[in-house]
């Protein structure tokens, strides 16, 4: 489960995972990091890093983000990794009592075992995922498209290129897949 669809809890195929994986490796990049990451979110992607996996208030400690005011600043920097798949959570299966906490990873130790790697620039592991979510939703508002990820502002050669290839279509307003 990871937050790059509209920044809400989304399933992600295993399918995927080679498509994601090129525009992780982009978002990877210092350069791309340091301009996208605020200062907290850089800590808690580098203690994750460290640390491998890591319950949520295993890494507040860590990070001394253990007070209330604290809670929205970890919870929206959290929320922002994952939209950029930077880390991925899974609930704990042994939790506490009353302990709802999920267990922190990167991309790269999550996807560890399928290390199927497409060689993909950036702008082509975008198309595809575009496809395929036009694909999954079968029709969508254009206008809408650009909400759908976090990395939006890439987007629109992505789904020019989509079009062009006939991958998926347009009409009037709408884009729809091209399995139609």
């Amino acid at each position: 489960m990871t937050r790059i669809f509209r920044r809400t809890k989304t399933f992600v195929s295993g399918k995927l995972w080679p498509i994601l994986d090129s525009i992780v490796k982009h978002h990877q990049d210092p350069a791309t990091k340091r301009r996208i990451l605020s200062n907290t979110e850089l800590k808690i992607l580098e203690t994750i890093e460290k640390e491998g996996a890591i319950r949520t208030d295993h890494l507040r400690k860590i990070l001394k983000l253990e007070a209330k005011d604290s809670n929205s600043k970890f919870h929206r920097s959290l929320r922002n990794l994952e939209s950029y798949a930077l880390i991925v959570g899974a609930e704990d299966p042994h939790p506490e009592k009353h302990l709802h906490a999920n267990i922190w990873q990167t991309w790269d130790a999550r996807t560890h075992e399928a290390k199927v790697r497409d060689s993909l620039s950036y702008g082509e592991a975008l198309a595809k995922l575009l496809v395929k979510t036009v694909d999954a939703c079968v029709l969508a508002r254009e206008d809408q498209i650009q909400r759908w990820f976090e990395w939006s502002s890439d987007m629109q050669a992505a789904m020019k290129q989509a079009l062009q290839d006939g991958a998926i279509q347009k009409l009037d307003r709408y884009v729809i897949s091209s399995k139609l």
